[in-house]
């Protein structure tokens, strides 16, 4: 079982022992860890230029997720949604650059990486916190108060039929194998070493090694195709951009709740080097709804925003910050999308919060080889 103390003991210890280094204008790339939205293929944006060289990195983070239980219908049919839980995983990425396998003038613009997180899901610790935090801000508190802090549960079902994940206490799930690979496709003036600017087209690949019942993986292949920029104009800043299209498999047959085929994001970065060996990362991430439309909540619910609606069936946006000192980063993100709200939800009408995941805390250290 991945602890945060040892994850974080980990990586730190990893740090303390690497040599000093440049402090990289590499972007977050931090994903959507919830439970559902996590099963299926995201492209995480990457730096355009390239790594430049063999890297290993290794990431930890744990996401806290939240809906009180959720029953959706659509003509007769009934499913039943829950996401109840905190999830700490561990993620290793290995990037290789084809010019360290091939000889050929274009196998320097290309590289692939591997990617394998293996996830907990536990009661974990932090929804006193967030309830905290809740009540000295002065907000609502989705319903957590009703409901006991600190416990798993994780729902994705038929209501009278098929169930597809029902967790309900600690559970171990190795997730699915990401391959990603990048083409650098045109490139400006290098300084110091490193292009300007640059543009590159991603494809990527999922392939199904983690178990649906576990909540580690979708049990399909997704495949996604991205346009990926970065520019750096100054030494202080360098910005990143990506926008993908992914077409992911489906649920397991006959069960009736199914994602859209076709899914779509859009990412920003803005690093910025404040001092030396110091820079601060912010960024922006938009998804497309996971789920097909025309389902709607069973029942008249005062307030839909702490159900699992907003997160499966609207636009997601998660907005993500890191302060970064040479090879160790950390950062955190946290959930809001401009949009109208449903009518009975309190708060804003111009902005939600799906709580799909409702807060994100990791630490990633990352080196050259």
């Amino acid at each position: 079982m991945i602890s945060t103390r040892r994850a974080i003991g980990g990586l730190l210890l990893l740090a303390a022992a690497a040599r000093a280094a440049a402090v990289s204008d590499a972007p977050l790339g931090v994903g959507t860890p919830g439970p559902v939205r996590g099963l299926f293929l995201e492209l995480p944006l990457s730096d355009a230029r390239g790594a430049g060289a063999p890297t290993v990195e290794a990431r930890w983070w744990l996401a806290n997720d939240w809906s009180v239980p959720t029953r959706l219908r659509r003509g007769d049919q009934t499913v039943l949604l829950e996401e109840d839980a905190q999830g700490d995983a561990l993620q290793l990425t290995v990037t290789v650059p084809w010019d360290r396998l091939l000889r050929a003038a274009w196998a320097g613009r290309v590289e692939s990486r591997a990617e394998l997180r293996a996830t907990v899901w536990w009661g974990g610790w932090t929804d006193r916190p967030i309830e905290r935090w809740h009540e000295a801000i002065g907000s609502w508190n989705f319903e957590r108060q009703l409901h006991a802090p600190d416990v798993v549960g994780l729902r994705m079902g038929e209501e009278g039929g098929k169930e597809l994940a029902d967790v309900r206490g600690s559970r171990f799930a190795l997730g699915d194998l990401a391959l990603r690979t990048q083409v650098r496709l045109a490139s400006g003036q290098a300084r110091g070493g490193a292009p300007t600017w640059a543009i590159a087209l991603r494809a990527d690949l999922k392939l199904p090694t983690g178990r649906l019942r576990s909540l580690g993986g979708s049990g399909g292949v997704d495949g996604g195709l991205g346009l990926a920029g970065t520019w750096a104009p100054a030494r202080w800043f360098t910005g990143h951009l990506l926008g993908d299209v992914r077409l992911v498999s489906g649920l397991p047959r006959g069960f009736p709740l199914q994602p859209r085929t076709v899914q779509w994001g859009a990412d920003l970065s803005l690093v910025f080097r404040i001092a030396g060996r110091v820079a601060l990362v912010v960024e922006d991430r938009l998804s497309s709804p996971l789920f097909e439309g025309s389902w709607k909540l069973a029942e008249a619910v005062k307030e839909p925003e702490a159900t699992a609606y907003y997160v499966l069936f609207r636009p997601h946006n998660q907005l993500s910050g890191g302060v970064r000192v040479g090879e160790v980063t950390v950062f955190f993100s946290e959930d809001f999308t401009p949009g109208r709200r449903l009518a009975t939800d309190p708060g804003p009408g111009w902005f939600y919060n799906s709580n799909g995941p409702d807060f994100v805390l990791g630490l990633s250290w990352a080196r050259r080889l």
